[in-house]
């Protein structure tokens, strides 16, 4: 066709154009799933509420004292004029860790308090034979289990004068099985373990120093007491110590395929109160801290006194304001701690 202009050709965008615009693609839906599941984060998994206020009752003055009135956990809408009261800081939370055994009873006692605005968390052990003084008598902290868990967080709650957001209970078969699952936990044993309780089916022999715990290892290292000449307390700093090393190994990429069979185990040997939501929630929190710097560990400082732990008022106290879960300093006043 002489004479007709001739169409100038389609020109094909280059390979780099066409990637930059798959790029840009694929950013925008990424981020277009980053809001939503933010949103979804914040509408399913909201952060939780706590009582901003903890009111305490005045101390029993013995055995003959008629117990203190008191609201679960210390909540109060008219304190009486003899009750403390004292202002909780946003974003700390508390949860009592439970170390159930088959046979019951608890084993292990911990309290745990997650600052999530500072990403600092401490985890505190209560001895087993801590003196509490409920119902008319004094008794070791561990028989109020015998009330359920929130018979013990009550009991923390009053010991201590801190209030117990949640709770979790934890059957100590879990351990091994966690551990078995993950393919096992490095851990400094601190000291020659050998025991048997054939009542218990517990067989325990396993050398000090640094090794890779099969399950149950790991259960027979969280549950030995007497491998200890402190007994108890020489137990509670390997816990913790312990409890530190299987958190580190157990969240690592290479787990990300046992996801599944964790659950299934948490399903089948752990109870709690806090709602799956709080837990997301809490989870989210904890991304990116860095568990040698950011959590502390210690336990309940005091002395045995047959039958009893006895606790040191003056070290537990300033243990308890070093927490920073209320605004203002604790008093003394706030703590129930007795001496038979």
């Amino acid at each position: 066709m002489s004479g007709s202009p001739k169409r100038a050709a389609k020109r094909r965008p280059s390979s780099l154009v066409r990637l930059a615009k798959g790029l840009y693609i694929t950013l925008f839906i990424l981020s277009l799933i980053v809001v939503a599941g933010y949103a979804a984060l914040n509408i399913f998994a909201p952060k939780p509420t706590v009582d901003g206020q903890v009111t305490i009752p005045p101390k029993p003055s013995g055995p003959s004292a008629p117990p203190a009135a008191t609201d679960s956990l210390g909540g109060s809408s008219t304190p009486a004029p003899d009750h403390l009261v004292l202002n909780r800081r946003e974003d700390v939370f508390t949860c009592l860790l439970l170390g159930v055994a088959d046979q019951g009873g608890t084993d292990t006692i911990m309290l745990g308090v997650f600052d999530t605005k500072a990403k600092q968390a401490s985890l505190i052990s209560i001895p087993r034979d801590t003196v509490v003084y409920q119902n008319g008598k004094y008794r070791k902290i561990n028989s109020t289990y015998a009330g359920g868990e929130e018979a013990v967080a009550e009991a923390v709650h009053d010991l201590l004068g801190i209030p117990v957001d949640y709770w979790v209970s934890v059957n100590l078969k879990a351990f091994s099985e966690i551990v078995n699952q993950i393919g096992g936990v490095y851990f400094d044993v601190p000291v020659d373990m050998d025991y048997e309780d054939p009542y218990q089916d517990l067989y325990i022999h396993i050398p000090a120093g640094y090794q890779l715990l099969n399950g149950k290892k790991a259960e027979g290292v969280m549950r030995c007491r007497s491998c200890y000449a402190s007994a108890d307390i020489g137990r509670t700093a390997t816990q913790r110590a312990f409890l530190v090393a299987l958190a580190k190994q157990t969240i690592t990429p290479s787990n990300v395929g046992n996801v599944t069979s964790l659950i299934n185990t948490f399903s089948k040997y752990v109870r709690s109160n806090m709602p799956l939501n709080d837990m997301v929630w809490f989870g989210t929190q904890a991304i990116g801290m860095d568990l040698d710097t950011a959590l502390n560990t210690s336990s309940l400082e005091g002395e045995w006194i047959s039958p009893y732990w006895q606790l040191d008022d003056e070290a537990v106290l300033d243990l308890v304001n070093s927490l920073g879960i209320y605004q203002e300093q604790v008093p003394a006043r706030a703590l129930h701690i007795v001496h038979p």
